[in-house]
């Protein structure tokens, strides 16, 4: 099974910035905390962060990788 960061690379067509991917799961944590899900949820949102994370990058002019496939 491909773990959350290599699915949400497939998706976005890149490999993600390192500094992103410690956002990411920053949040996921944080998310994870707030709204009481289990463990075993953290893969499925940490994905879905990854992405959220990238496209905010790319809107915000962080990220030129993002920028480009998003």
């Amino acid at each position: 099974m491909m773990s959350a960061v290599s699915r949400a690379e497939a998706r976005l067509g890149i490999q993600i910035p390192e500094e992103l991917l410690d956002k990411a799961k920053q949040l996921t944590d944080r998310k994870m905390e707030a709204k009481g899900f289990p463990p075993e949820y953290k893969n499925l949102l940490l994905e879905d962060v990854i992405i959220e994370t990238c496209f905010m990058a790319a809107i915000n002019g962080r990220c030129q990788e993002c920028a480009q496939s998003a």
